[in-house]
């Protein structure tokens, strides 16, 4: 059994993605569909979407798993229905910034990213849709609070990925549910200004990764099949950006982990 380590250190781009209808499986042909995008507010949560037809969504409590947050909304212009290109232009401005100043991070330095809700044509006719909702988070879900303000540039407690590349946020984020290589069982943020020393790293080491992987799991790392990856900010970073948690992830660099690896006691 091996312990692995992990340090993020680098800067990935970010993928502004989205749909351009919402909140309804009924068909964008139906004169009565009806939407939940009105009601969107900010800092309300949601399930994943589903773009497989007309986009559909449930909106969730924060503190449960979730996948995305309305981090702003962008009036949509004019009294016709724009079409989904000028919806996509409105949604490329717009919400641009939706990371840096809803959760605290420049794009380029999380592991978290942006997409939009815009309405279908269906939806136009109620003025409460004529808007699109910018949202922050991740596809796979798995996200237990509110990123509002946290800075955080490395997963949640409770999200899984797959094999994480060299010195890069750019984590390829998946549902515990699929295949995946690791799953975060547990977090802690370090205080002070100054990056921890090795002592004071150790022992946040020892407590959080190696105590909690026994508790997670339900055996010693070093008696299991599996192996702890953590992130923690490098010294040069720790005071150019604000998530200075140490994350601990268990799984094995070969992938094939299916489902959470709590009480998996092996």
């Amino acid at each position: 059994m091996r312990v692995g380590i992990s340090v993020l250190t680098a800067v990935t781009a970010l993928l502004l993605g989205g749909c351009a209808g919402t909140g309804n499986t009924t068909p964008a042909s139906s004169g009565n569909a009806t939407s939940p995008l009105g009601a969107l507010a900010v800092g309300q949560c949601t399930d994943a979407i589903d773009a497989q037809q007309v986009p559909s969504f449930s909106v969730v409590e924060c503190d449960t798993a979730h996948a995305w947050e309305v981090a702003t909304i962008v009036p949509a212009p004019g009294d016709a229905y724009p079409g989904e290109a000028a919806l996509r232009a409105v949604a490329d401005t717009g919400c641009a910034s939706a990371l840096s100043d809803y959760v605290g991070v420049d794009p380029v330095n999380t592991t978290f990213g942006v997409t939009f809700i815009a309405p279908i044509a269906a939806h136009w006719a109620d003025p409460a849709n004529r808007k699109v909702a910018c949202l922050v988070g991740a596809a796979s879900g798995g996200i237990t609070g509110t990123l509002k303000g946290t800075g955080y540039s490395f997963p949640t407690k409770g999200q899984c990925f797959a094999t994480p590349p060299e010195n890069s946020f750019s984590l390829d984020l998946v549902r515990c549910s699929e295949s995946h290589a690791y799953e975060v069982y547990a977090t802690k943020k370090l205080d002070g200004k100054t990056a921890p020393t090795t002592a004071e790293f150790d022992k946040a080491y020892t407590d959080t990764c190696v105590k909690g992987f026994k508790d997670f799991v339900g055996v010693d790392v070093g008696k299991s099949t599996y192996e702890i990856v953590h992130f923690i900010l490098p010294k040069t970073q720790w005071t150019k950006l604000s998530d200075h948690r140490l994350v601990c992830s268990a799984g094995s660099p070969s992938g094939g982990v299916t489902g959470t690896l709590k009480d998996a006691k092996k």
